[in-house]
């Protein structure tokens, strides 16, 4: 039942990228798969896969909702979800150069399930990232990017990314 509600909030946030896209301010999208390594008492690792829509509120700095699926060796047992409002910042201005680094951070809500001998378990906490990568333009409207982050939950995350215009 979680799992349909984060999947049903993605759907309208993403949704909402057609009316903002009507603003004249540059909107992407970017899809995103890669490594996430949640630390507890040892580290746990998973498969993210997530998405993002972003605003460009100056040639600088963009903002916008991401959400990120995780999930580890037994999907049904163990997986985790986060939804943040992302601030990024470019460090040329949008579109003027082939290669971009940027930072990226953001906060919002991770929750997570876990299965123990008493049954599964769902907890959901505040949650922050923080980082940075490198954006490369490959065609007029697409580039491609490569970022590692830190947040909390205590977890580490290297991804690579599709950017659409």
């Amino acid at each position: 039942m979680g799992s349909a509600r984060g999947f049903l909030l993605l759907a309208a946030l993403i949704l909402t990228a057609a009316p903002l896209a009507a603003q004249e301010r540059p909107v992407v999208v970017d899809g995103t798969a890669g490594y996430t390594g949640l630390v507890d008492d040892a580290t746990d690792h998973f498969l993210a896969l997530g998405g993002a829509v972003r605003v460009y509120l100056t040639p600088h700095i963009s903002v916008g909702p991401e959400f990120v699926y995780m999930f580890g060796d037994d999907a049904i047992r163990d997986r985790a979800a986060m939804l943040t409002g992302n601030v990024t910042i470019d460090v040329f201005p949008v579109n003027t150069r082939r290669v971009t680094p940027f930072v990226v951070a953001g906060g919002g809500m991770f929750w997570s399930r876990e299965s123990f001998p008493s049954g599964p378990f769902w907890s959901s906490d505040p949650a922050f990232t923080a980082g940075g990568g490198v954006r490369v333009k490959v065609g007029e409207r697409v580039s491609l990017a490569a970022e590692y982050r830190l947040g909390w939950e205590l977890h580490h995350r290297l991804t690579g990314s599709v950017i659409l215009k």
